[in-house]
Formats: C-alpha cells, sequence, structure tokens
C-alpha cells in the first residue's frame, strides 16, 4: 500500500514537472518572438528602398531622346519604301501597257526582273528596319544598365541594403523610402549631355 500511495505521489509530481516546464517553454518562446520584434522595430528604415523604374526610364530626357529618334527615323524608312512603291506600280502598269508590244519569251524576261527588283526592295525595307531596330534595342539596354549602376551607386550612398522595384510593392507606409524623384534628377544630369548613334545599313544618324 505504501508503494503504490508513493508511486501515485511521484506520478502527479511527474505531471506537475512536466506542466511547469512546458509552460516555462512557451514563456521562453513568447520572450524570444518578443525580442525578434523588438530588434526588427529597431532596424532603420532606410535599410530598404523602393524606386519606380519604369517611371523613370519613361519620363527621362535620354528615353524622350531616343525615342524621337527612332520614330524620325522610322518615319525616313517608311516614307521611301512608300516611293519605292509608288515606282514600282508605275513600272508594273508600264510593263502591262507595253505586254502587246512584246514577244512572250520577251515579256516574261522583263516581267522575272521586275519581280527580282521588287523583291530587293522589300528585303532592302526589311534590312534597315531589323538594323533600326536592334540598334534602338541596344541603346535602350545601355541607357537601362546606365539607370541600374545609379541606383546602385545611390542606395550605396543612403545605406539602403535591398531596392524594391515600386511595380511588386503592395504598401509601404513611408514615403521617405521611395527615392525615385532623385534618381530621375541625378539620371537626367547625367544623360543631358549624351549623344544617340542610331545605325541604318545606309546611314548613321548622330544626336
Amino acid at each position: 500500500m505504501f508503494f503504490w500511495d508513493v508511486l501515485v505521489f511521484s506520478t502527479l509530481i511527474e505531471s506537475h514537472y512536466i506542466k511547469h516546464l512546458n509552460r516555462n517553454r512557451y514563456d521562453n518562446k513568447f520572450l524570444n518572438i518578443q525580442i525578434i520584434k523588438k530588434n526588427s522595430n529597431s532596424e532603420e528604415n532606410n535599410n530598404i528602398g523602393i524606386i519606380d523604374f519604369r517611371y523613370i526610364l519613361k519620363s527621362s530626357n535620354a528615353m524622350k531622346l531616343l525615342g524621337n529618334k527612332f520614330l524620325t527615323l522610322e518615319k525616313k524608312i517608311n516614307e521611301k519604301i512608300q516611293q519605292k512603291q509608288i515606282f514600282l506600280k508605275q513600272k508594273e502598269e508600264n510593263l502591262k501597257k507595253n505586254k502587246i508590244h512584246l514577244t512572250e519569251l520577251e515579256y516574261k524576261k522583263r516581267l522575272k526582273l521586275f519581280k527580282k527588283e521588287v523583291f530587293e526592295i522589300q528585303k532592302q525595307y526589311k534590312d534597315e528596319r531589323a538594323t533600326l531596330n536592334k540598334s534602338f534595342q541596344k541603346i535602350q539596354k545601355d541607357i537601362k544598365d546606365l539607370l541600374a549602376q545609379i541606383i546602385k551607386d545611390i542606395s550605396i550612398n543612403k545605406n539602403i541594403n535591398v531596392v524594391l522595384l515600386k511595380e511588386n510593392v503592395f504598401l509601404y507606409n513611408n514615403p521617405r523610402i521611395d527615392f525615385t524623384s532623385e534618381v530621375l534628377q541625378i539620371f537626367n544630369d547625367k544623360t543631358k549631355s549624351m549623344k544617340i548613334i542610331v545605325n541604318t545599313p545606309n546611314n548613321t544618324e548622330n544626336e
């Protein structure tokens, strides 16, 4: 009987000890959470920055200059191909009119030469457009790389550890972490004297 009482008593003690231990573990876990939250709240706000990369590109003088240059050259290419089309149409009409004065063999020969000329003009147009687009994309990439470097330099000077794109941010309560305007101003200053060179197959355009 005594043995049974001791066993029951020891079981109660053990159960009480386990509950006490679990409670201490919970308290310690809660304490750790509080410490983490405190440390998190004590971090400086300027270690995160937000930038509107698309807005800067769209609003920058460099991209506006490049866009205007591209539209100007594209217009020249389109005007030239339109003139070629008018010329070819007149040539085709003349060929049809003169068909009755030509032998079958001579007509086919001239028709073949005409089709070859049309093909060459079409190829020239496609080559000019492709070269213009490629040149535009190259310059655009260089501008983006320069902007990215400026953002990096400014973020280092401001002790910013992480820079987020504004389009990927759902909510931020401190407008001071958005340094888009500052970057745009510096980007415009650094690119105000830049020259934009766009290559086409027949000429090189400088700005």
